[in-house]
């Protein structure tokens, strides 16, 4: 098999006009562990192909027919699936970090699985922008709602998705949230609509939080007060 041949002519069948190509037909090949970081295979056949162990990093997968697919162990991080079809595939132990899974077809995928299990009535955590501010919203404490008119974003195969408020572990929001001055320790309302996407990078989203108390992520010290409503 010439991959190099077959992805050059999958190039040119997706410019299409005057260029000629062909379609990628990889159906039924066995390319385990096989490096693709960054391939165009957009609308390829893909069908039953071992690509376990492969590294897809930001690869455009977009539109693909992956039914049957053994991506188990696949490095998926980045990867962009909207719109692919998964039907049936394996992607235990796969790294879906930030991947695009937007209209894609899981039914009856393999080995995915949420990693914090959020839960309406717990407490985590959110960073902020000075003033209280993310997304172009301004937060106080109490509870906070999307916009009158917004509808809440709750596919669970959209990554960092919106309209919606993003919150994780205190932890996670230390290590990739750094640079944000305040953090508050939040409550998801019982009544919220939470969505933690199967691409998950450790944080989902609700349709509310409940903002308690809020820090200077720089001192520690408590500056809630500094963010009550006035009327």
């Amino acid at each position: 098999m010439d991959l190099v041949k077959i992805l050059a002519n999958h190039q040119l069948w997706l410019v299409g006009g005057d260029g000629g190509g062909t379609r990628a037909d990889l159906s039924g090949a066995d390319l385990e562990g096989i490096n693709l970081r960054e391939a165009d295979l957009r609308e390829a056949d893909l069908e039953g192909i071992n690509l376990m162990n492969a590294n897809l990093y930001n690869a455009r997968l977009n539109g693909s027919d992956l039914e049957g697919a053994d991506l188990r162990e696949a490095d998926l991080r980045g990867a962009n699936l909207m719109y692919a079809n998964l039907m049936n595939a394996n992607l235990m132990n796969a790294n879906i970090l930030c991947a695009h899974l937007n209209d894609a077809d899981l039914t009856n995928a393999k080995g995915l699985i949420k990693h914090m299990d959020f839960e309406p009535g717990n407490f985590y955590w959110k960073r902020f922008g000075k003033g209280l501010t993310n997304g172009g919203y301004q937060f106080y404490v109490g509870l906070n709602s999307l916009r009158e008119g917004e509808v809440f974003a709750g596919d669970e195969r959209v990554s960092c998705s919106y309209p919606g408020f993003h919150f994780a572990s205190r932890t996670l929001c230390n290590k990739f949230y750094r640079h944000r001055p305040l953090e508050a320790r939040i409550r998801i309302p019982s009544e919220a609509q939470i969505n933690e996407p199967w691409a998950s990078d450790g944080q989902a989203s609700a349709s509310a939080i409940e903002i308690l108390q809020v820090f200077d992520v720089e001192t520690g010290e408590d500056v809630t007060e500094e963010y009550r409503r006035t009327e």
